[in-house]
C-alpha cells in the first residue's frame, strides 16, 4: 500500500467516525429535547391547574394553601431546571419559572382583596397557553 491510498483510508475512516458521533449526537439531542417537551407540559399542566384552583370569583382566599401550592410549584421549576439535559431550555425554564412567580403574586394580590373575576382567570390562562406554546417553539 503506498502512502497516498494509507493517508487517504485514514482520512476517510476519520470523516465517517465524525459523522457517525454528529449523527448520534443528533439523535441524543432530539431524544432529550423530547423528554425536555413532556417536562414542560407538566409545568404547564401545573401552573394551569393552579389558576383554576385560586382564580375563582368570590372565593374566599386561604393563604396557607395557596402559600403552599406556590411553594410546591417552585420545587417542581427548581427541580425540571436542575434536571434539564438539554442546555438550550435551561434559560427557558428560567422564564417560566419567573413567569410562574410573576403570576402567583399578581392571583395573591387579587385575589386577596376579593378582585377576582372570571375574565381575569381566562385571560391568565390564555397568556399561560401562549407562552408554553412559545417555549416549546410552537
Amino acid at each position: 500500500m503506498n502512502f497516498n491510498t494509507a493517508k487517504n483510508l485514514i482520512v476517510r475512516n476519520a470523516f465517517l467516525c465524525a459523522a457517525g458521533i454528529v449523527v448520534a449526537s443528533c439523535g441524543t439531542a432530539t431524544f432529550t429535547k423530547t423528554g425536555s417537551d413532556a417536562t414542560i407540559e407538566s409545568l404547564r399542566s401545573f401552573h394551569l391547574a393552579f389558576i383554576d384552583e385560586f382564580a375563582v370569583p368570590r372565593k374566599r382566599f386561604n393563604g396557607a394553601a395557596f402559600d403552599a401550592r406556590v411553594n410546591e410549584g417552585d420545587t417542581k421549576f427548581q427541580q425540571a431546571i436542575a434536571n434539564e439535559k438539554f442546555t438550550a431550555r435551561r434559560p427557558v425554564l428560567i422564564d417560566l419559572k419567573a413567569q410562574f412567580d410573576a403570576d402567583a403574586a399578581h392571583l395573591r394580590s387579587k385575589a386577596s382583596h376579593g378582585k377576582v373575576t372570571s375574565a381575569l382567570a381566562s385571560e391568565m390562562k390564555k397568556d399561560i397557553n401562549k407562552i408554553y406554546d412559545h417555549a416549546l417553539g410552537r
